[in-house]
This record gives C-alpha cells, sequence and structure tokens, in this order.
C-alpha cells in the first residue's frame, strides 16, 4: 500500500523509473548478492535518490537496511547518517559492511573519546560513506557544530516509531532528530519502522517534520512464522513446556521471553537443570555480562537465552528459529516486534505465546507505573521548578528509578512548562501548576490499556492469530484462516522441514565453514552467509565462480572476500552427486524412473518432486519448503533432464516454450540471461530454467 500524506509542501516529484533504478539494482545485485528489490524497497530508494522524504514501514526481516545502505553507495560525495538507538545493530552493521569494502563507521558511548574524535574527523573529510549515530548524539554540543560541517545527502532515522508517544517504545531523545536535521542543512530523511500503526504513523510524519512523504505500507505478514499460543494453569506447567519445546527443537537458536528479571534468572536455572544451554539476560546485570551473552549468542556459542525485552533489540541474527514468551506483553505492537525476531533470514520459524491467568498482573503493574497520577506529576514540575532557569539532568531533580518521568515530562513539555533538550529539562515561565494538561496523560493511560486489551484477545486465540495481527495493524483484507497457526493447524500436522533440509551433510559442512571464517575476521556468522543462502548452496552445488555469484546471498562483493573456499565443498559435493544422477538418468532411459520417485533422486528434489506431482506451482512449492522459487525450479529442471518429467506445460505453456525456442534459434540452450534479455518480463527465469533442460534433453535424444 502506497499513499502520500497531505501537507503544505511542494507539488509531489516523479519517482524515477526502471532506468533511473538500474544503478541501485546492479549495487543490489553486485554488492549484496540479490537479484529482486523486496517489497517497498524500490519505492522507498526510489523516493530518496528523487531527493523526497519518505516513511517506510516493512516487517522484520523485511530489507529496511538497503533503503539506505544503497544510496549511500551510489552518492558521489557526502555521507549517509543513520540514527539508530540500538548500538548491537550499529556493530553489527559495521562489521559487515566493512567486509565489502564498504566506507562505514559509528558514533556512539562504547568508543573512546580519541576514538570519537577520530571517527568524526574521517566523517568531516569525506572519509566515510555512512555513519551510524545514537539519537542521544544530538544532544552533544560539538557533534551538533559538526553537522552544520558534513555533508549529509540522506537522514536515516531506523526504530522511527521511538518518536511517537502513541508507540510502544517512546524516546525522548527522538525529538531531537527534526532540529538536528535542520542544524545538517535540511536533507532528505528516510523514516523505517517495523511496527506502526496508521496513530504513529500519522505522529512519526508530524514529529521528525516529514514534507509531502511518499508512505510505503509494505505489509506486516511474515508468512514463513507459525504462530502459537497456549494457556497453562500454573507457572510449573508452562516451565515444563518450555524445556520440552527446546529439547526438540535442534535446529537454529531460540529466544525466551520474560516478564521480569526475577523470572529470566528463574527460567534460566529450570533450563540448565534440564541440560539445555543457556544463558540469561536482563537489565539489571553488569554491562560487562550482557555484553559477553550477546556475543555468546550472536556467534552461535550459545544456543538459548532467556531474556527480558531489553535482550534483542537490533541483534541482526537471522537464523532464529523459536522465540517462546512466557508472559503477556503489553502490546500486540511488543509481541510482534519481539516474535519477529524469529526467521529475519525468511526461513520457516515458530513464535510461541506460553501464558497463565496470573501473567495479566505484571503489564498492568507496568502500564499503571508508566502512567503516572496527577499529584506525581506535580511533585516532578516543582523539583524541576526549583532549578530555574538552569538546565538540570533529570536524573538529578528525579534520582530514584522514577516510575513514568518520561510521561510525566512530556505532560509538561505540552502544557508549555518545561522544555526538554536531551536528558536535560529546565522550567519556563508559565501559569504554573493549573496549566498541566492531565487530560493528555489520562488518554494516554486509556490508550495503553486498550492495546493491552488487544493482548489479552490474542492470547484467548478465539480466531486465526495471522489474521488477528494483520487486522490490529490495519490490514482489512487479512485471511480469515492462514492454515497454519495453533488455532488454524494442531502442532502435529506441522512439517518441520528446515530441521530436515538442516541435517544434509553439505548444509553442516558450509555452516562449520562459515563459522571458522566469521571467527577469523571478528564477526558474526551471518556477517559471512545467512543460513538462507547456505541452503541455496546445498541445494544447488555451484561448480564454477558464476554459479556462486548468481545465487541469492552471494554477489560479486561476498564472492571477492570469501567465497571460494564455499565452492571447493559445493563443487566437491556435486562432483559426488554425478553418480547418483547417472543411475537416474539410466533408470529414465529404460522406463523405471517416471512412475515413482526412484532412485538416483537427493531428498531435497524428491521432496520437491513429491509436491509438484500433487499439483502445486513453482511459487507455492518454494513457499511451503522455505526455498527460492529458483531453487525450486532448479529441481524441477533436474526432473526434467533425468526423465521424471514428460509434460512441463504446467509450469511451461506451449506459447512460452515456442516463444523461448525461436529466442534460441532452434538450438540448443547455453546462457539464460541474453534469453532473458529479449523476451523480457513476459517469460520468468523459473520457466527458462525449466524450458532449457526440456530443449537441451531434446537434443541428446
Amino acid at each position: 500500500m502506497f499513499y502520500t500524506l497531505p501537507t503544505v509542501s511542494a507539488l509531489p516529484r516523479s519517482l524515477p523509473g526502471p532506468r533511473e533504478l538500474a544503478p541501485a539494482r546492479r549495487i543490489l545485485r553486485e554488492v549484496f548478492g540479490y537479484t529482486e528489490f523486496r517489497p517497498g524497497q524500490a519505492e522507498l530508494i526510489a523516493a530518496v535518490l528523487a531527493g523526497r522524504d519518505a516513511l517506510g514501514v516493512m516487517p522484520t526481516g523485511g530489507g529496511k537496511s538497503l533503503c539506505y545502505q544503497i544510496p549511500a553507495l551510489l552518492a558521489e560525495d557526502g555521507l549517509v547518517l543513520v540514527v539508530s538507538p540500538l548500538l548491537a545493530l550499529m556493530h553489527d552493521q559495521v562489521a559487515a559492511l566493512r567486509q565489502y569494502g564498504i566506507a562505514v563507521a559509528a558514533l556512539n558511548s562504547t568508543l573512546e573519546r580519541e576514538e570519537q574524535a577520530s571517527v568524526l574527523a574521517a566523517a568531516l573529510r569525506g572519509d566515510v560513506r555512512l555513519l551510524y549515530v545514537a539519537p542521544e548524539r544530538f544532544a552533544d554540543p560539538r557533534f551538533a557544530a559538526a553537522l552544520r560541517q558534513l555533508r549529509v545527502r540522506l537522514l536515516a532515522v531506523d526504530e522511527a516509531h521511538c518518536v511517537s508517544q502513541w508507540g510502544h517504545d517512546f524516546r525522548p531523545s527522538y525529538r531531537d532528530i527534526a532540529a538536528a536535521r535542520a542544524a545538517a542543512g535540511e536533507p532528505p530523511l528516510i523514516a523505517l519502522t517495523a511496527t506502526a500503526d496508521a496513530r504513529v504513523r500519522a505522529d512519526i510524519v508530524r514529529e521528525l517534520g516529514l514534507r509531502d512523504p511518499l508512505v510505503c505500507v509494505a505489509g506486516f505478514d511474515r508468512p514463513n512464522l507459525r504462530l502459537g499460543v497456549v494457556r497453562f494453569p500454573n507457572e510449573r506447567e508452562r516451565l515444563a513446556a518450555v524445556a520440552r519445546r527446546l529439547k526438540e527443537h535442534r535446529e537454529g537458536s531460540a529466544i525466551v521471553y520474560c516478564s521480569t528479571r526475577r523470572q529470566v534468572e528463574a527460567v534460566a536455572e529450570y533450563l540448565s537443570r534440564w541440560r539445555i544451554d543457556c544463558a540469561a539476560y536482563h537489565a539489571g546485570m553488569p554491562a560487562e555480562e550482557r555484553e559477553r551473552v550477546q556475543n555468546a549468542f550472536v556467534k552461535d556459542a550459545v544456543r538459548v537465552i532467556a531474556a527480558t525485552s531489553a535482550f534483542g533489540m537490533g541483534i541482526d541474527k537471522p537464523d532464529v528459529r523459536l522465540v517462546v514468551h512466557a508472559g503477556l506483553p503489553q502490546s500486540l505492537e511488543a509481541y510482534y516486534q519481539e516474535a519477529g525476531r524469529a526467521g529475519r533470514d525468511g526461513e520457516p520459524a515458530e513464535c510461541l505465546l506460553y501464558w497463565t491467568p496470573n501473567d495479566r498482573r505484571v503489564p498492568l503493574f507496568f502500564i499503571e507505573r508508566e502512567h503516572p497520577p496527577a499529584e506525581r506529576v506535580r511533585e516532578i514540575y516543582r523539583a524541576i521548578e526549583a532549578r530555574a532557569p538552569e538546565w538540570v539532568r533529570l536524573d538529578e531533580v528525579v534520582p530514584e528509578e522514577a516510575a513514568g518521568v518520561n510521561a510525566a515530562v512530556h505532560a509538561l513539555e505540552r502544557s508549555g512548562l518545561v522544555e526538554r533538550r536531551g536528558l536535560s529539562v529546565r522550567a519556563v515561565a508559565s501559569a504554573g501548576e493549573r496549566a498541566i494538561d492531565l487530560a493528555m496523560l489520562e488518554e494516554h493511560r486509556r490508550y495503553a490499556l486498550e492495546k493491552f486489551a488487544a493482548m489479552e484477545e490474542y492470547a484467548r486465540a478465539g480466531d486465526c492469530l495471522r489474521a488477528q495481527v494483520l487486522r490490529y495493524f490495519g490490514e482489512e483484507d487479512a485471511p480469515i484462516a492462514c492454515g497454519r497457526c495453533s488455532v488454524c493447524s494442531p502442532r502435529e500436522a506441522e512439517r518441520d522441514d528446515a530441521a530436515a533440509r538442516d541435517e544434509t551433510a553439505v548444509f553442516q559442512a558450509l555452516r562449520r565453514l562459515r563459522r571458522q571464517i566469521a571467527e577469523s575476521r571478528g564477526v558474526p556468522p551471518y556477517a559471512i552467509f545467512s543460513d538462507a543462502t547456505l541452503r541455496e548452496m546445498a541445494a544447488r552445488l555451484p561448480r564454477t565462480p558464476a554459479e556462486m555469484v548468481a545465487l541469492p546471498g552471494v554477489g560479486r562483493a561476498k564472492w571477492t572476500a570469501f567465497g571460494e573456499p564455499f565452492l571447493q565443498v559445493t563443487a566437491a559435493a556435486a562432483t559426488a552427486a554425478r553418480g547418483a544422477r547417472a543411475v537416474g538418468r539410466l533408470r529414465a532411459r529404460t522406463g523405471k524412473a517416471s512412475e515413482g520417485l526412484g532412485g538416483g533422486l537427493s531428498a531435497t528434489v524428491r521432496r520437491t518432486w513429491e509436491l509438484l506431482r500433487q499439483g502445486l506451482d513453482i511459487e507455492a512449492v518454494a513457499r511451503q519448503r522455505g526455498l527460492s522459487p529458483g531453487t525450486i525450479a532448479d529441481h524441477l529442471a533436474q526432473l526434467v533432464e533425468l526423465g521424471f518429467v514428460r509434460d512441463i506445460s504446467p509450469w511451461v505453456d506451449g506459447p512460452t516454450l515456442a516463444r523461448v525456442r525461436h529466442a534460441a534459434n532452434g538450438g540448443p540452450i547455453g546462457r539464460l540471461a541474453p534469453l532473458k534479455e529479449l523476451l523480457g518480463d513476459g517469460v520468468t527465469f523459473e520457466q527458462l530454467r525449466v524450458a532449457r533442460a526440456w530443449v537441451n534433453r531434446e537434443f541428446r535424444r
């Protein structure tokens, strides 16, 4: 869904067409290894390349970061300034981009003063293409002064919902972004988030001062996630169920979200008694210990984390296969964002909500604490006013862990009683306490309770869980039943295809190699290749550099950096598989193969053939198996070559096949790219792969 919010700015500008986007597609292919943009990416990139503001709402794992990384690589000079509250995300993206030789840096509190000065100096010299900063950085007068000298070509705001008072993670420091943009010379701004309903989207546009923005809502659906809800009578039975599920869960990482720090410790201790490799994570732990646990999880040194909601923000780990919530979050936004940390690579994953009737006490306690009563707001105002007219840090005037301080200060701001700059506030001349906007505070409290009511409705699992989520975020055409969640389909009916694929020897060999390379380079394994890309390698078994570079998620940059060792593994596996294929061809010639599943097929190709024989098309099989359509087309091409398929018309109709033959001048077919260029969008690469196998088999007869 694409639409433009009405503004008083200039007339809308036209977006670049396919020709103007060609350089962006080249970067997508050669640097990041993908042939197609995901939904919303092309439109958002086109908008910012045209100098237009944009707001993108894209599902977790939907590729938000490419919407500013590609423009950064296309810019002739200057830099893209990326605002993110997530230090882990900064670290991982900087490490990953440096693998490709991209000039990228981060400026945050983890750096020593000398390191910060060095990064800023490099940015001022023009030696940095992408600069990541935390929003709190804008409160630093030195950085504010540097902004006026930096050539900022684009300002990218990640986790943009944090600017909204109606969002589930409001951060006051985001309110400084609009002023920072002005200091930087009003560059185009792209705001990105995974969770924002209509009210939050409107607030983002207003608070960030977006002018005539393209608003792109790419959808909230995550079809690779299987959603499940189970109600337990007590904590003892819930804990046992969590442990059993983790014992069943063999592949990939898992997160168990808990409501309190005490529950985190209890869950971690309980799971250790079950001999489950689990670490605890919560905000009450020392910073060094939190960092150690987080790094161990990212590097696959620990498989399971029991954590509060403090864990996971900005961890771009794509192979989390299971997320369990052992309690009720305060809202569906918070739940879906945390659950959405599963399956970021697009592979099948599971998101389970395990709850008990007693769980509601904790979120209700936090809601009340975050929305202070009138007298508490007045106390905070008096503490600030007593230091007028000087600027004071909030933690100085309200030193304890003050409940609802942000909400109180926001009410005082709206009333014109205080002004805020970063973490500091000061009182201004006003009509006194009588002017405090308490009605807004009460409206926020009611809104929070409404959100929790929607969360409870989801937990009761009265109808399709996926449909509930999509309707909540405003997708009125959500399906009545998804056929996969715990309401629509019992768990016993599910096939764990991802786990089955992960057991293949080639895939495991590739994972071991990836981990060795990642450790030697000091980066997370997924910064080398994602599990999804390794599965493509294991399925297609490329034998040449050209075949490897063509795989989704590889590209020339990664091939140059570390592709050769992976090719050695896949080429050796392909050689070993030739004997089995020869057996398959022999059986095909003797007429024995085409009647059944036969020998000579790998398990993954056999499973594809089972589904194709049921009448499913290539896209449907790809969705069900969690593979790309290109991989399924390769499987089908193998089946054609081996004689299992006697009629390709279900996938390539007669007229299309005739066009392919004509484009090939009636001869055998080699490379597909020239044919695709001749035939255009009327024929897909998947159809071309199948047609090539069919035509070339005819010439071999």
